[in-house]
């Protein structure tokens, strides 16, 4: 038994070697899409036992981020990415259970890579900065991290490396819980018996669930702080 904090490459691409969490993420997005687009391509008004489940986790969802953010203006904006993320690291996190991942080359989850938790980070902070500079242009939004009083200047400096520690924040939290859980996933199954492995299965479920809801939760608070704070 090995295990490595490093992905491990499966084959030569054309531009890029690819991984075995690469390889993960990549089937994940497709499934993601290809279910989405087969439930939603014929929707009716009268929804069909999928299209109605898909549907109540949609509205679920919204009704979270809207209590959250208190203005369905604001909510409409940040809640495709807010769902996107919620459901992309959900996905990434429970396809860990998959019995023998982790302990064959070409299976490994997502986000025990940091590579995939940092990228994943770095695209969603800067689209909420995005939507900042395009709420409050780009001449208001820069007051936050730039003037000419030397006292703001410096508190602007700091505000930029807080946005930085954000993402490492969101990166290297989503990717230790999941490489500290896949890990002992794999340490139980060497160890133990089939039925002594299923608690922490269990748990995994749990921690899953919760890494995903944080995730997007942070990203929905930190679009929140970009608009209110730039706008105060």
């Amino acid at each position: 038994m090995e295990i490595s904090i490093a992905a491990e490459k499966v084959f030569e691409g054309i531009a890029l070697p690819i991984t075995n969490t690469f390889l993960l993420s990549f089937l994940i997005f497709i499934g993601l899409f290809g279910s989405i687009y087969f439930v939603f391509r014929k929707a009716k008004l009268f929804p069909s036992k999928i299209q109605n489940f898909f549907e109540w986790i949609f509205e679920t969802f919204l009704d979270y981020v809207d209590s959250v953010v208190g203005d369905r203006e604001k909510t409409r904006e940040i809640f495709p990415l807010a769902f996107t993320l919620f459901v992309v690291v959900l996905l990434a996190n429970l396809i860990e259970l998959i019995p023998g991942l982790g302990v064959f080359h070409i299976l490994r989850s997502p986000s025990s890579d940091l590579n995939f938790t940092l990228a994943l980070a770095v695209f969603s902070m800067g689209l909420v900065h995005f939507y900042a500079i395009r709420r409050l242009k780009f001449k208001h939004y820069i007051k936050k991290y730039v003037s000419k009083n030397p006292v703001f200047m410096f508190v602007g400096s700091l505000e930029g490396v807080s946005e930085v520690t954000k993402v490492l924040s969101l990166s290297v939290r989503l990717f230790g819980n999941l490489f500290a859980g896949e890990t002992l996933l794999i340490v139980s199954a060497h160890l133990f018996s089939f039925l002594f492995p299923l608690p922490f299965l269990l748990l995994e479920v749990l921690v899953s669930f919760v890494q995903a809801l944080i995730f997007s939760s942070l990203i929905v608070i930190f679009y929140l702080s970009a608009t209110a704070i730039a706008e105060h």
